[in-house]
């Protein structure tokens, strides 16, 4: 099935945009945002403290976004990625609403590829396999 130049574009986007705050969380030291809410900071640093859980988050976020900007294993990165990028809209939609705007982006632009590549799945879908 033809994706399309727009399948395309937000496959690049998306992939730029993980791999590129992956890349800046691992070599940054984590996440460098403050919150305003104490919730969302305390939430963040409890992930900081586990000193296993950014590191490992940001090799995923490469990996996946690498993935995607190569055009190799797109169907497989979705659908690694999918769990990130559902916890971080959930994470600004419950703790920090109003600067949640890239992370809905990104469970918006995950979900579209994901259906864009429905095909590639069906087969795993089955209930007698």
């Amino acid at each position: 099935m033809e994706k399309g130049k727009i399948y395309t574009i937000i496959r690049f986007i998306f992939g730029f945009m993980i791999a590129g705050s992956g890349a800046a969380m691992l070599f940054m030291g984590g996440a460098p945002v403050e919150y305003e809410s104490e919730a969302a900071n305390a939430f963040l640093k409890a992930f900081e403290d586990t000193n296993y859980f950014i590191p490992f988050l940001s090799i995923v976020k490469i990996a996946c976004g690498v993935a995607l900007l190569t055009n190799r294993f797109v169907p497989l990165a979705l659908v690694i990625f999918i769990p990130v990028s559902v916890n971080m809209a959930f994470f600004h939609f419950f703790l920090e609403f109003i600067s949640g705007v890239p992370a809905y982006l990104i469970l918006a632009m995950n979900i579209y590829l994901l259906f864009k590549n429905v095909d590639v799945y069906k087969p795993m879908l089955k209930s007698n396999a």
